[in-house]
């Protein structure tokens, strides 16, 4: 992601370009350690042969922030960046 990214975006109209902070996917034998969250994170799912344990990691680290998992579509509509 660059400027010239964010500006072709902004010229198609774009209002918001959302990137994630951490994805919790286990591409190997051994997972990578599991990042604290902070407020605003965005975890990004993947489709993998581990969909279990993957998702099970995000929860599992947003309770431990002390922090509710929410979905991203309802805080975009409510910033009126998506309809």
């Amino acid at each position: 992601m660059d400027d010239e990214v964010r500006a072709a975006a902004k010229a198609c109209g774009v209002k918001a370009l959302v990137t994630w902070t951490y994805d919790f996917t286990t591409w190997t034998d051994v997972p990578a350690p599991t990042p604290p969250l902070e407020a605003g994170d965005i975890v990004l799912p993947h489709f993998t042969p581990t969909p279990a344990a993957d998702l099970g990691r995000a929860p599992d680290a947003a309770r431990a922030a002390g922090l509710k998992p929410a979905a991203l579509m309802p805080a975009l509509r409510s910033a009126g960046l998506v309809p």
